[in-house]
């Protein structure tokens, strides 16, 4: 049984390069001026493929799929600027889910660890050295941005949540600002 590289190289034998077009027409040429033959015939050059690159088998997306760095940028609020000198506050996205007994020893729901059946997305922001009067917070339905004079977040959240249901807390100890959104379920 004959593979995939088996095909590739039937398939480069048989492609016509430029030198093989020029020895045609050369011959054709000769056999026409000796009488030789039939009249000349015009033959098509073909320009050979340019080689793709080989894909990786273990690739999920082809590099040109992949935006830019200037495609992943956020929008920024009016009169801001990405490069404001402020600094991007280090930040992390939890995923929260209410679970109770029966749904971890008995199996008897139908939730599952994965982000679909959360019901709420805890991110958590350190400011450090800041004082939560130092924090500005605000929160739509997709996008969390909190600001100070030293740093700056905005990210787009990974569900739609209901701003107005959130909560928010600061731990003056370890300057991390916590906050708690449920997720709309029925836009998710």
């Amino acid at each position: 049984m004959s593979g995939f590289g088996d095909l590739n190289a039937l398939s480069e034998l048989l492609q016509t390069t430029s030198e093989d077009v020029q020895q045609d027409t050369t011959a054709a040429q000769h056999a026409a001026h000796f009488g030789g033959g039939a009249a000349p015939t015009t033959v098509v050059a073909k320009q050979p493929k340019k080689e793709e690159p080989k894909k990786d088998e273990g690739e999920i997306w082809d590099v040109d799929e992949v935006p830019d760095e200037e495609g992943l940028k956020l929008q920024q609020p009016q009169g801001g600027d990405v490069k404001d000198g402020r600094a991007v506050c280090k930040h992390e996205i939890y995923f929260k889910q209410s679970v109770d007994s029966s749904d971890v020893y008995l199996g008897l729901s139908d939730k599952t660890p994965g982000s679909t059946d959360c019901t709420h997305i805890v991110v958590k922001a350190h400011f450090p050295e800041h004082a939560l009067k130092d924090i500005e917070l605000d929160v739509t339905k997709n996008v969390l941005t909190a600001d100070s004079d030293r740093f700056r977040l905005k990210v787009y959240l990974p569900q739609p949540v209901d701003p107005d249901e959130g909560s928010a807390k600061f731990d003056s100890k370890t300057f991390i600002l916590t906050v708690t959104l449920p997720v709309l379920e029925k836009e998710w």
